[in-house]
């Protein structure tokens, strides 16, 4: 491999996007090419890290030491299967819960390479900060799918599909999940005309205390202290059933785990 590798990416979405931007301003001029059957999407992000565009999987430049699919997690096999046989270059994807061998249609030489972090395409994020997980199918393999992920982040782990799977349930719970809490409570907050943002402060320290005391000991709230009067009171005043469910749910949970036996009284 040359010092400056040359790098192809499928997909042009959130991911592709920091991931790419990442790369070059670590190497200028290392991405060579973005595909995506979206070819206004593939060109904004071709323009912005200097690559060529293109809307067909037949245009993968062939000799590319890396080629990254950054696609939905149902369309990795797809893509794999579909493109051009690499000559030499090491096949990447960059998933949480999708086994390595799928890629094997693509290349000799396959790795995963997981970024545990959400990406929306126009919010920054320090990649240098996020952690990443790899696999490659040798120890050559491993050792290239490092050096790429080196050029963004300070921290690799290695990670086969079973631990990979692990981080990628425990992500959706305590990231994607709380987000739809978050959406539940500026429902809440919405029906008094009250914006989200006054629940930031809370938010952060509560965040701040789990990751410095651990979330057991940083669980309060009424659950916690099995006060099953304020719970009932507030299941009376949630009007969607989705959501009531969801509280109800969730405080028998947290009363359950502190081994309090009051969860059944509000049922």
């Amino acid at each position: 491999m040359t010092s400056l590798p040359k790098i192809v990416f499928i997909g042009s979405g959130n991911v592709a996007t920091h991931l790419a931007s990442a790369l070059v301003a670590a190497a200028k001029g290392c991405v060579a090419r973005i595909v995506s059957p979206n070819y206004s999407h593939a060109a904004a992000l071709a323009e912005r890290v200097g690559a060529v565009a293109s809307a067909d999987i037949a245009d993968i430049d062939t000799d590319a030491d890396y080629v990254v699919i950054c696609t939905a997690d149902d369309a990795i096999a797809q893509v794999a299967a579909a493109m051009p046989r690499l000559t030499h270059g090491l096949l990447v994807h960059t998933s949480g819960s999708v086994d390595m061998s799928v890629l094997t249609p693509g290349s000799d030489r396959v790795a995963v390479m997981y970024p545990l972090q959400t990406f929306s395409r126009d919010v920054d994020v320090n990649v240098a900060e996020v952690p990443f997980f790899t696999e490659a199918s040798d120890d050559a393999s491993l050792r290239d799918v490092d050096a790429l992920a080196a050029m963004m982040s300070q921290t690799i782990i290695h990670a086969d599909s079973d631990r990979r799977r692990v981080l990628h349930v425990a992500a959706v719970l305590a990231c994607n999940f709380t987000s739809y809490m978050l959406n539940c409570a500026e429902q809440v907050l919405g029906s008094e005309q009250l914006p989200l943002r006054l629940l930031k402060p809370l938010v952060q320290t509560t965040i701040d205390k789990c990751f410095d005391v651990g979330p057991e000991r940083a669980q309060t709230g009424p659950a916690r202290r099995g006060d099953t009067e304020v719970v009932k009171h507030h299941l009376a005043m949630l009007s969607d059933p989705e959501m009531r469910e969801i509280y109800r749910t969730i405080s028998q949970a947290i009363m359950r785990h502190f081994n309090l036996d009051n969860s059944q009284r509000f049922t």
